[in-house]
């Protein structure tokens, strides 16, 4: 039941946006010089920029993928923390329904269904890893090309969104997109389930078809051995008449 477990994997976080710190920082500095932001406003900038190092902003599941959700607001550090953080709007983020995370989905269910109907003895055990093995290294592939899609899409979506027209600031280059944890356990499980049903194909024998019994040769049944006690055979008289 390894699909099973990518299936639930879609719960956790696929997809998330982080701070590239390094680039925010030199950002930050050139806007400093030239806006005139006191020391107390730079200090308290880079204090959150420094606290954002390895934490995402934003986070997308694999069902928010799927069914285009609006992501959720990842855990705010408290030098960057504002008391309506939990409550701010992401409907703005919200990239639509992703229809390789979705394929993803439906390869790892429909492996699934296979996987089971060969448990109970409807799909011979050959054809049951064959046929499963297909849908995880496919729902695999196409998580890993949807990581890209997103990730592009997210950049196309960051470089369009309001204030992104600062002279001579890429926008882009202040975030980071990143795989999750779900996304990672569910490729891990996908290869781990390639990797079993390829063996159990390797050593499952394949059914040899019945051979037609051929027709038996029924043996001549033998004369019984004459009875030493019995009398000898009469000679046999000639019935023509003499003449």
């Amino acid at each position: 039941m390894l699909l099973l477990l990518v299936i639930l994997a879609f719960f956790l976080v696929f997809t998330g946006v982080s701070c590239n710190q390094a680039n925010t920082k030199k950002a930050l500095s050139s806007i400093d010089a030239s806006q005139g932001v006191t020391g107390a406003q730079a200090a308290q900038v880079n204090a959150c920029v420094n606290s954002l190092g390895g934490v995402n902003i934003l986070t997308y599941s694999g069902w928010q993928l799927v069914f285009g959700k609006d992501p959720v607001v990842g855990s705010i550090p408290a030098p960057c923390n504002q008391a309506n953080a939990a409550a701010t709007d992401t409907s703005s983020a919200n990239i639509g329904p992703q229809i390789l995370a979705f394929l993803a989905l439906a390869c790892a269910v429909l492996g699934l269904v296979v996987s089971m109907l060969g448990a109970l003895g409807l799909v011979a055990a050959r054809s049951r890893a064959l046929v499963t093995a297909i849908f995880s290294a496919g729902a695999g592939a196409l998580l890993i090309l949807d990581q890209f899609h997103v990730h592009d899409v997210l950049f196309s979506k960051i470089s369009s969104s309001e204030g992104s027209g600062t002279p001579g600031l890429d926008p882009t280059s202040l975030f980071t997109v990143n795989a999750g944890i779900g996304l990672i356990a569910a490729l891990v499980i996908l290869g781990v389930a390639v990797v079993y049903n390829v063996a159990a194909l390797v050593v499952t024998p394949i059914p040899v078809a019945d051979a037609t019994p051929e027709a038996e040769e029924i043996p001549t049944p033998e004369e019984p051995a004459p009875d030493a006690n019995s009398p000898p055979d009469e000679p046999e008289q000639d019935a023509t008449p003499p003449p």
